[in-house]
């Protein structure tokens, strides 16, 4: 039978409003950024929880020169998976890995989830749910903080473990942020700061770290997110929160933050935060509230090296000593400046008692 020129023209018509249509529903919105690195012994519970999620997105997983049977398990799931991606490079460290997820991903926004954590039920439904509402830069949204039994065995609380270590607790604490939702960081910026950084539960929209030129410092395998985050705010992005935990972040023993080396890893990290733009341009008032918000990482240090030093095998002299130098170098700021940081105070009581 042979068609007329209508009924092609008609036959086009249609076939192009599918393309556009399929082209629309089956679109790439979110891309999940995975850095793997000898963690066979978490990373299918991680992906488990990703593929367990609705909607349309990429997994690109960055196989970091790992040593263990890390790749094997990303192979198994790639070939289950149509929409996840494996990336193979040399041991380049977490920075590295989640620059090169930037760079490879499609999506319209980006969540990094590490390879030793896990995702709520839903929580990719939460995130859209939000961004549909609100088309914002960046959601932030609560996370769990889930202890290793390890980790409260060695530091002495056996019974915490016994009673209560199935429970998860939240960490961020964000109530107060959502009266500002949506909100541009500057107009809550101090709470903002303090309210728990890390990308952990953390979305971004990829036009924006784009254009803002973002990106994860490299050498650095502690805090290097931080920098992302504080770059971030400093652009005063729009903002959503969603209260509700969507992440579940692992407290392991055998973590940098755990290690006296975080405060040296911290203090580099400070100081590439410093050397950016975003802190240049910053004024004196939130150049401080946000070196204050750093010291919660040399207040975590010196604590977790105190609580696992039950033997006397680590000299902390020189983790002291360090703390000694951040305390000092608030000495810039007048009397009013420091008494509104929040960590300056327990530092001091760290350090003097009083």
């Amino acid at each position: 039978m042979k068609l007329s020129k209508q009924n092609i023209i008609i036959a086009g018509g249609v076939a192009l409003i599918v393309t556009i249509y399929l082209f629309f529903i089956t679109k790439t919105t979110l891309s999940v950024i995975v850095p793997v690195y000898n963690s066979e012994k978490f990373l299918s519970q991680c992906l488990d929880s990703i593929f367990s999620q609705s909607g349309n997105y990429e997994v690109i997983a960055i196989n970091d020169g790992s040593t263990d049977k890390s790749l094997d398990i990303l192979q198994k799931y790639s070939q289950k998976h149509s929409n996840m991606k494996i990336i193979n490079q040399k041991n380049q460290g977490v920075g590295a890995s989640r620059n090169k997820g930037i760079k490879e991903a499609k999506g319209k926004y980006l969540i990094f989830v590490d390879s030793d954590d896990w995702l709520e039920e839903n929580a990719f439904k939460e995130i859209m749910t939000t961004l549909k509402k609100d088309d914002t830069d960046i959601v932030l949204s609560g996370y769990y903080d889930v202890y290793d039994t390890e980790w409260v065995r060695k530091t002495k609380g056996e019974e915490f473990a016994k009673e209560e270590m199935e429970e998860k607790f939240p960490t961020r604490k964000l109530d107060k942020l959502m009266l500002f939702t949506p909100f541009n960081g500057v107009d809550a910026y101090s709470d903002l700061f303090y309210s728990g950084t890390g990308v952990r539960g953390q979305v971004f929209a990829k036009k924006f770290i784009e254009e803002k030129k973002l990106s994860f410092p490299e050498g650095i395998n502690c805090g290097e997110d931080d920098v992302f985050v504080y770059r971030a705010f400093l652009n005063n992005p729009k903002i959503s929160v969603i209260a509700t935990p969507l992440y579940n972040y692992r407290n392991r023993i055998d973590s940098l933050a755990k290690s006296k080396k975080v405060l040296f890893e911290n203090e580099q990290g400070l100081k590439i935060l410093q050397q950016s733009e975003e802190y240049k341009k910053a004024n004196r008032r939130t150049q401080i509230y946000l070196k204050d918000a750093w010291l919660s990482w040399t207040i975590l240090g010196i604590s977790n090296i105190l609580r696992q030093n039950q033997n006397n095998d680590i000299n902390i002299n020189d983790a002291y000593e360090k703390v000694y130098e951040v305390y000092n170098s608030f000495a810039i700021y007048n009397k009013e400046e420091r008494k509104n940081c929040r960590n300056l105070g327990k530092l001091r009581l760290l350090l003097f008692n009083q």
